[in-house]
């Protein structure tokens, strides 16, 4: 099932929570993403520069935020990425979370894709959808996660019945994608 066990995920307002795990530091991120993430995350590396290890748990948000904030972490270092058994990682957050140099994803956990475009349906949005596309294809290359899972995701989908529950990627997706490239 789809089902995220652990709570924070779906919260309105995004939390940004550094944490003593052994002997580094680790960044909890939780809740709907913030279009404004990478301001604050930058002053928030740089006050805590001993972050080893991201831990997601977050659901929606602004996928341009979430892709400019990956490339803040991205460039800020080698960060270990994890959605924990429980939680959940889809739509914005899936994004930020494909920034993790080592990304790995608890089999129990929520993680999809989900739709990756922005805005209204219709043949006036059309652009602006391939646009978007554009965009997250382009950060998915710069990640390291194969552009196979845009239309892996659209393909399965598309195949769903209307009013369907969520899909979420298998484990052997989550490595065929490279989306995890480490097991848990």
């Amino acid at each position: 099932d789809c089902v995220s066990t652990r709570s924070g995920w779906d919260a309105p307002e995004m939390r940004l929570d550094v944490v003593q795990h052994g002997g580094s530091q680790t960044l909890l991120i939780e809740g709907r993403i913030d279009s404004d993430l990478s301001a604050p995350l930058e002053t928030l590396l740089a006050r805590h520069p001993e972050i080893g290890t991201i831990y997601f748990n977050a659901s929606g948000g602004d996928l341009a935020g979430a892709m400019a904030a990956g490339r803040v972490l991205r460039s800020a270092g080698v960060f270990e990425v994890n959605v924990p058994a429980g939680a959940s990682c889809v739509d914005a957050c899936a994004l930020l979370f494909f920034s993790g140099t080592v990304r790995s994803v608890d089999p129990t956990a929520v993680f999809d894709l989900g739709r990756f475009y922005q805005g209204e349906s219709g043949p006036d949005n059309a652009v602006d959808v391939a646009r978007q596309s554009l965009a997250v294809s382009n950060y998915l290359i710069r990640m390291g996660v194969s552009r196979r899972l845009l239309t892996g995701t659209l393909d399965r989908d598309g195949a769903l019945p209307a009013g369907a529950p969520r899909q979420c990627l298998t484990s052997a997706e989550l490595h065929g994608y490279n989306v995890a490239n480490w097991n848990e």
